[in-house]
């Protein structure tokens, strides 16, 4: 690592204010990176120095203003020597977060930064439903809390992991639950390692491996699917009508939730003879595009069509998550199905209904925007017992 440089700017980007004034800020030089800060105070091009990179005499103030800029840079030193004297690592984030008044000392401190900026980010991005990621991350939080106050970075090893893992099962957690909770710790560290707040030949992940167990993926079958489809509700069930069409999308689709919530009328493209919708996955950031009129008669348009409202750019955008997995209980009795149904069902119904009608398994993966083939295969256990359970019906 190289030695930090810091030096004050005027007028960065050669444009002047309306009273013919620019701002002063300080640059932080590191390894080739630069970051800028702004101090807030803003002069005339005739008061600036630029040789000695101070306000001139001259100028009303001079002497207090002077003096807020050399404290910014001796703050920004500061934290810079306290750094490396002590050993660690150091990177430009770390002025930046102490410019925010969220200096990092401990791996908790980090945990909550990182939790929430990425909940100002989602708020940013308007992402539909993004917040169910972040409310994980907090409970995640909240239960390394409840196993230990604070957590210092060098603590976050394989013995840490290792007790953390035996307080999660002794509270009674399950254990895929558990890995949630490891994979949210795993993506903290490594997010700390890339921040240079962590060494990379501490990297507690290389040794520790969360448990994980193998779980029955529930999944509609096509008779199933037409029992739902058929389902005609009474004036006070009203309200699932539109759970009903969202779960239906999904099947004939095999798109996620939050997918579908985030569908705008821009998505709808007409090509080659037909309509697709094309849509970016807000889990895995994944483009990907479907012919919707070769999907189950095209029967996902019609629903789509059902929906179009001239004051709203989304389909589906109202309805949580949580809600319609309650309706969905309602709709499974009234349907006849014997079945845990929850949303994510009907991605399983997608995936396990392609490969029984002969679709290619990478075929399956490209619909469903899995990154590896692997994730696609999973369904293949499913599918053994789907053609069990057919060829056993048959009466020779």
């Amino acid at each position: 690592m190289g030695k930090l440089n810091i030096s004050a700017v005027f007028n960065r980007q050669n444009k002047l204010k309306k009273n013919g004034t620019a701002q002063i800020e300080v640059c932080a030089c590191l390894d080739g990176k630069r970051k800028y800060f702004g101090t807030g105070i803003c002069v005339k091009p005739e008061t600036w120095d630029k040789k000695k990179q101070r306000i001139k005499s001259c100028a009303a103030n001079a002497i207090q203003l002077n003096k807020q800029v050399s404290d910014l840079i001796q703050r920004l030193e500061n934290c810079y020597i306290e750094k490396t004297h002590a050993g660690k690592p150091f990177s430009l984030e770390h002025l930046t977060e102490l410019m925010q008044g969220k200096e990092i000392k401990t791996f908790t401190d980090f945990v909550r930064y990182e939790i929430e900026t990425a909940a100002q980010a989602e708020k940013t991005k308007a992402k539909i439903n993004a917040h169910a990621t972040i409310v994980n991350k907090r409970t995640t939080f909240k239960a390394l809390c409840n196993f230990q106050k604070v957590v210092q970075f060098d603590e976050v090893n394989f013995d840490f992991l290792k007790r953390f893992e035996n307080h999660l099962i002794f509270k009674g957690l399950g254990t895929n639950t558990i890995n949630k909770y490891f994979r949210h710790i795993r993506g903290w560290q490594n997010s700390a390692i890339n921040k240079d707040y962590f060494e990379l030949n501490k990297y507690a992940f290389r040794k520790f491996k969360a448990p994980t167990k193998s779980t029955t993926r529930e999944y509609l079958e096509p008779s199933e699917i037409l029992r739902i489809e058929n389902l005609e509700f009474a004036p006070e069930n009203r309200h699932l009508q539109k759970v009903k069409d969202m779960f239906l999308f999904a099947c004939y689709t095999g798109l996620r939730f939050s997918d579908i919530s985030a569908i705008q009328k821009d998505c709808i493209k007409q090509r080659d003879g037909g309509v697709w919708l094309e849509v970016t996955m807000q889990k895995t950031n994944e483009n990907i595009k479907l012919p919707l009129y070769l999907l189950h008669n095209g029967k996902p348009t019609d629903l789509l069509k059902k929906y179009e409202k001239a004051d709203s750019k989304y389909y589906f955008d109202e309805l949580t998550n949580q809600y319609v997995n309650r309706c969905l209980k309602e709709i499974a009795t009234l349907a006849g199905i014997n079945k845990c149904v929850t949303f994510h069902t009907a991605r399983h119904t997608t995936a396990t209904f392609l490969l029984y009608k002969g679709v290619a398994v990478t075929t399956v993966q490209k619909i469903l925007g899995h990154k590896k083939l692997q994730t696609t295969q999973i369904y293949s256990k499913v599918m053994d017992l789907t053609l069990t359970k057919e060829l056993q019906q048959i009466e020779y």
